[in-house]
């Protein structure tokens, strides 16, 4: 059985300058939200549970980071 999720489509301009209620979305509604720049979809912000079941599904992990900006 597949759930339906919301998706917003938003330029990467437009959710720049309300990155709060996209993350909100995500976090609280478990809405997708795909960033475009030049009306091309180029990544997409989505709630935690989604990515973390993508990798086990993919049997991928990752290497964290950090901060990038530190």
């Amino acid at each position: 059985m597949s759930a339906t999720r919301d998706e917003y489509e938003q330029s990467i301009a437009k959710v720049r300058n309300s990155f709060a209620d996209a993350v909100g979305r995500a976090r609280y509604n478990g809405a997708i939200t795909v960033l475009t720049s030049r009306s091309k979809r180029a990544a997409a912000i989505v709630p935690m549970e989604f990515y973390e079941r993508a990798l086990v599904a993919l049997g991928e992990s990752v290497d964290p980071k950090g901060d990038p900006d530190a």
